[in-house]
């Protein structure tokens, strides 16, 4: 279809979302847009790059002290290519490649090996074989890369040295001088269009470059299109249409050539660029920016319209577009030269609003493709799309006889004539001879202005009037009035709110309850109202809106409440079904209901627009944000018109819209924007950071234990309708289900237990589709040393130890208390069983001898009390030994004092006994103690015995945390070695050393006594 100069001209106000440096933009003048395969939207400014996730910026500025931040701030250009690589191009500082796994930037500029043209890049394409074209203020230059043959990386994800990496100039001209003057005329421009082809445009050429395949890096030129130049330094860019792939270049007039034939222009529109910047949306309308804002043409209907804002200072911007952007779910992104960018999401503009800034309060439809409203405004929406607002009421007529004329209640009857009430009477408007006739009402009691209005199809008038339902009927004049089956209550209200016609019924909604009134027999037969203990009563019984189900219209009748909700009526049974915010819906007072061709349902409330579908009671809602005239709409503001347009009223104005526009839009891929540690974000590449990789590309991350408290941050990529994402997520091993959030885009966690989890996130747009696209990212907290499984299987090898050291060392106390009692029963039997013994023959010769006189019994019984005597100091040894608190060195020296007294005072000696205080700081257990005090008792024994001497030395010392015992007299002495050999007293005492872990040393001579020195 050929399209012609003669437009269909429409102005049109449409909304925009700004983002400024007040909302976190770095600079408000903008070069280049684009969407990375993430869905992560990119901006180059003239100071810094800005990453935006529809929550946030992030921004990348140059730092002179380190190598891999941006070569620049002033950035031109912005490219992903196929491979994923993200090109920058710079002002003045040559071209970068981002590796945004690392935070890194790779730097290409004139001055280097790389070759590259110039360091001043306008623009960024990429070719269907990968290759990377460069525009720059000197000309266009072709990158190619190829992958090295490498058996392993050399680096880390993106490294250069995996690639080689060709610049050819692209030389339009072989002039030198044209070369060298390139500046002056302006750089070449480049598209590649869907056919693979590489398109240049000069000021007043377009060429194509074709690789000459026989010549390695070469390539031919062919000249496909020559135009008159509008200006020397002005070049035309190419663009390509949406829908027919139709080429579309932009000088003096907008040219179209059909499916890429450069032989057949079409020429589209005349207009006056001042600079490059259009696209093509997904209605394939060209966005243009020319003259004092934006033009829209569609290509396929030749509608052009002069786009505005609604906001008149967001019209600044459009006038000083810069580049235009689409994204993949259709939005535009506006960069404007200083005033930010401007967002246009179609999604909004579904709800077409119309008059503005006006409160209607009741609409009524008009086959074909009118809207009438209480203003008497008449609206005409045509198939085109356009719209004509006309009077269709002479205002001023009214006002003449009706100078205090206010409608709030209209209708209009079966020849065309409205209707409309005034205080004790109606007013009838003959729109075809302008005139007007009023008919009072015969009812003088509480004169009020009849609310609301009805026409039936018979042309009789209905009308509530205090408490009473009236018929009219023109054809006879008469009034005819109703009482209502029960007392009207007093409200602010008026009684009767609604009327609504369903054959022979009028359904008449109070502000007590539901009526239901027969036509034929002109009676109220049933009565509906809350029930405190009924729960399938209605759920409140002031009423606003009634509507047949659009399924089985005889079956069930929907009713909207001024508070309740939304009721569905069994007109069968009697019994309502409720619904409300709780399954759903916006709001629960509904001021209008209205169905649509797929059966839905449309309800106008306090907070929006509700969609029910009501065969499984999905409710989707709409607000101000989805370009609502507002949130608040009015009773009887609703009506459908032909096509199925539904229209809605309210205190802004008027939306109409095509229900089959408003499609469910898919779940959007959410990703993990940003990881936080005890709020401190986390960046990779930094000594020791959690993550080697931006949290974006990470699949896991590993915690230490002590870092425990963690918040993620995720989006959703898709910029429509962001007030109506909402998320769900868990963290399996930890929450048990789902948790829902909306107008939230992060979760903290906190003292999350060493172990395994996985994190998963989900969006959707309220419509409770989530799909089966997860986000999930693995989380392992790594545990303390003292909850590691080495450390529970060392805990419990030393349990293990333990518990058998333990029953070893039970074991040896019973065996040590085995062998002391052995050893007791040993010296009992050998120190006191032998003088038990003794005793017992010298007791029993003694009494054989008492009957004879002759014989001596005295010295028996002397040898009786020796062994008796024996018997207590072994006895007493004994007790002594094995008394624990004996074991205390000063214990043990006073023993030995004692006992060398007891014996030597009685043979006469002098004692000399010294000993080292510090040794009364020492125990001795039982066994150590007793082997001393026997070596000393027998030694003491000896010298009492066979000594002879004058003189005792006992000396007892500590030195080198040992213990040293000397025993000396100045006795006969002995010859050693001629009694070592025979005295056992001896070989104890060597015996009970060698128990005592120590050495004892005899020296004696005759005639020189004897001393013994025992250390141990």
């Amino acid at each position: 279809m050929l399209l012609s100069c003669a437009f269909a001209q429409t102005k049109i106000q449409l909304k925009f979302q700004a983002y400024s440096i007040d909302d976190g933009l770095s600079q408000g003048f903008v070069s280049s847009i684009i969407q990375d395969q993430t869905g992560l939207m990119w901006f180059a400014t003239g100071d810094g790059l800005n990453k935006y996730d529809g929550y946030k910026f992030t921004i990348y500025h140059h730092d002179a002290k380190d190598s891999a931040s941006i070569a620049s701030d002033d950035l031109t250009a912005l490219l992903e290519d196929s491979r994923g690589w993200m090109w920058v191009g710079t002002r003045h500082d040559g071209l970068d490649l981002f590796d945004r796994e690392n935070n890194s930037f790779y730097h290409f500029r004139y001055s280097s090996g790389n070759r590259l043209r110039s360091d001043e890049v306008l623009g960024l394409s990429e070719d269907y074989t990968g290759n990377i074209w460069i525009r720059t203020r000197y000309g266009i230059d072709r990158l190619t890369i190829h992958k090295r043959l490498r058996h392993e990386p050399t680096g880390p994800p993106l490294s250069l040295n995996d690639y080689a990496m060709v610049f050819t100039h692209i030389n339009l001209d072989n002039n030198a001088d044209r070369e060298k003057k390139k500046k002056d005329y302006g750089a070449e421009n480049l598209f590649v269009d869907s056919h693979g082809r590489v398109l240049i445009t000069s000021h007043n050429t377009v060429w194509e470059l074709i690789d000459d395949t026989s010549v390695k890096s070469s390539y031919i030129l062919k000249i496909r299109f020559k135009f008159l130049p509008m200006e020397p330094n002005f070049v035309p860019a190419l663009t390509e249409d949406t829908i027919s792939h139709n080429l579309l270049l932009n000088y003096k007039k907008i040219v179209r050539f059909p499916y890429g034939d450069f032989s057949k222009p079409d020429y589209v529109y005349a207009y006056n660029p001042k600079q490059i910047s259009w696209v093509t949306d997904n209605k394939n309308n060209l966005w243009i920016s020319e003259g004092d804002g934006l033009t829209t043409i569609n290509l396929l209907t030749g509608t052009l319209k002069y786009i505005s804002s609604d906001e008149p200072l967001q019209n600044k911007g459009l006038q000083g577009t810069t580049t235009f952007y689409k994204d993949r779910s259709g939005v535009i992104w506006i960069a404007t030269g200083g005033y930010g960018i401007l967002k246009y999401d179609p999604e909004i503009e579904l709800f077409h609003h119309l008059l503005p800034g006006v409160n209607h309060y009741q609409l009524i439809g008009d086959n074909p493709d009118k809207i009438f409203t209480n203003n008497f405004d008449s609206i005409q929406i045509k198939a085109n799309g356009t719209v004509a607002i006309t009077r269709f009421i002479d205002a001023s007529t009214l006002k003449k006889h009706f100078p205090k004329f206010g409608v709030i209640s209209l209708a209009k009857d079966a020849f065309g004539n409205f209707w409309t009430g005034i205080n004790g009477a109606i007013v009838r408007y003959n729109k075809t001879t302008k005139s007007v006739r009023k008919f009072y009402l015969p009812f003088n009691e509480n004169v009020t202005q009849p609310y609301p209005l009805y026409a039936d199809p018979q042309n009789n008038i209905w009308m509530g009037y205090n408490k009473y339902f009236v018929k009219f009927e023109p054809s006879s004049g008469k009034f005819t009035r109703f009482s209502y089956s029960i007392g009207p209550k007093l409200y602010d209200y008026d009684f009767l709110q609604n009327i609504y016609q369903d054959e022979k019924l009028l359904w008449l909604g109070s502000t007590n309850g539901l009526f239901c009134f027969n036509t034929a027999t002109n009676q109220i037969i049933k009565h509906y109202s809350h029930e405190l203990t009924d729960t399938l009563s209605l759920s409140n019984n002031f009423m606003l809106s009634l509507a047949n189900d659009p399924f089985q219209p005889h079956r069930y009748l929907w009713v909207g409440t001024k508070g309740g909700g939304l009721n569905k009526l069994d007109k069968a049974t009697g019994k309502f079904l409720h619904y409300d915010t709780k399954d759903g819906l916006a709001n629960n007072v509904i001021y209008g209901i209205l169905s649509d061709n797929n059966g839905d349902l449309w309800l106008s409330t306090n907070r929006g627009l509700s969609r029910l579908n009501i065969t499984n009671g999905k409710v989707r809602n709409f607000d101000v944000s989805d370009g609502l005239q507002g949130n608040e709409f009015n009773r009887y503001a609703y009506c459908r018109i032909s096509g199925g347009l539904l229209a809605f009223g309210g205190l802004n104005g008027i939306n109409y819209f095509d229900p089959n526009d408003i499609e469910t839009l898919p779940p959007p891929k959410v990703i993990i924007t940003d990881l936080k540690v005890f709020n401190e974000s986390v960046r990779p590449g930094k000594n020791n950071s959690i993550l080697k990789k931006s949290i974006g590309y990470s699949k896991s991350i590993t915690l230490q234990y002590e870092q425990n408290v963690l918040t993620l941050q995720f989006a959703a990529m898709d910029y429509r309708n962001p007030d109506n994402i909402r998320y769900r997520y868990m963290m399996k091993g930890f929450d048990k289900d789902y948790l829902y959030i909306k107008n939230q885009h992060e979760v903290t966690y906190t003292n999350l237990d060493p172990g395994s989890y996985t994190f998963t996130v989900q969006a959707d747009f309220e419509d409770g589709i989530w799909g089966d696209d997860y986000t999930n990212l693995e989380i392992v907290i790594i545990p303390p040393w003292y909850m590691t499984w080495w450390f529970y299987s060392l805990s419990a090898a030393m349990s293990i130890s333990s518990t058998y050291a333990f029953y070893r060392y039970r074991l040896y106390q019973l065996t040590k208390l085995e062998r002391l009692r052995n050893r007791i029963a040993r010296d009992l039997h050998d120190e006191v069983g032998s003088s038990i013994s003794t005793i017992a023959i010298y007791s029993k010769i003694v009494q054989q001898q008492m009957n004879n006189a002759q014989l001596e019994n005295e010295p028996l019984v002397n040898k009786i009390t020796e062994s008796a005597t024996e018997i207590m100091e072994s006895m007493s040894d004994i007790v002594w030994n094995i008394h624990t608190k004996n074991d205390a060195f000063d214990s043990i020296i006073s023993r030995m004092r004692e006992h060398a007294y007891q014996i030597f005072e009685a043979k006469g000696y002098i004692l000399h006994f010294e000993f080292d205080e510090s040794l009364n700081k020492r125990r001795l257990p039982m066994e150590k103690r007793r082997d001393l005090y026997l070596i000393y008792k027998e030694a003491l024994n000896n010298i009492a015995k066979y000594a002879q001497g004058k003189n005792v030395w006992i000396m007892l010392f500590s030195a080198n945390n040992m213990i040293s015992l000397v025993i000396k007299d100045d006795g006969k002495g002995f010859d050693i070695t001629h009694v070592k050999k025979s005295s056992n007293g001896l070989a104890n005492m060597d015996h009970r050393a060698t128990s005592l872990k120590g050495k004892i040393k005899i020296t004696s001579r005759p005639g020189h006594g004897t001393e013994i020195y025992l250390t141990f």
